[in-house]
């Protein structure tokens, strides 16, 4: 039975360590035929489009998940809040969540699906 994986970056652009693991540990569970989604927030919202530059180190690995659409989108209103919404916008979708969580993106609904979530 495959497992279901939700992979959310919140570090921002001083941490690519924390931003490699997340897109190796999707990669690995994608290998391994479960399901895997890549969700970008708060100061996260900035490596969609850094991640999209071919010069980018991780661009392979942020391409592959991307054309596979495991990198499922950034948080709407923290790519607003963090200056980021329109280079974000460029690469991926933005997503909004509930109101309840103020349109962040919706962990515990996630979790209510089945998927197990990680945040890096």
């Amino acid at each position: 039975m495959s497992k279901k994986h939700a992979f959310v970056v919140y570090s921002g652009s001083g941490e690519t360590g924390r931003v490699f693991h997340a897109l190796v540990h999707a990669k690995q569970a994608l290998h391994r035929g479960d399901v895997a989604e890549v969700y970008f927030a708060a100061e996260g919202t900035f490596w969609p489009a850094a991640l999209a530059q071919p010069d980018h180190a991780m661009h392979g690995l942020f391409d592959d998940l991307l054309r596979q659409e495991v990198i499922r989108g950034a948080c709407e209103n923290c790519a607003r809040a963090f200056g980021h919404a329109e280079s974000a916008g460029q690469v991926c979708s933005l997503i909004s969540g509930p109101q309840e969580s103020f349109g962040q993106i919706d962990i515990l609904g996630l979790e209510d699906a089945g998927y197990r979530v990680w945040l890096f």
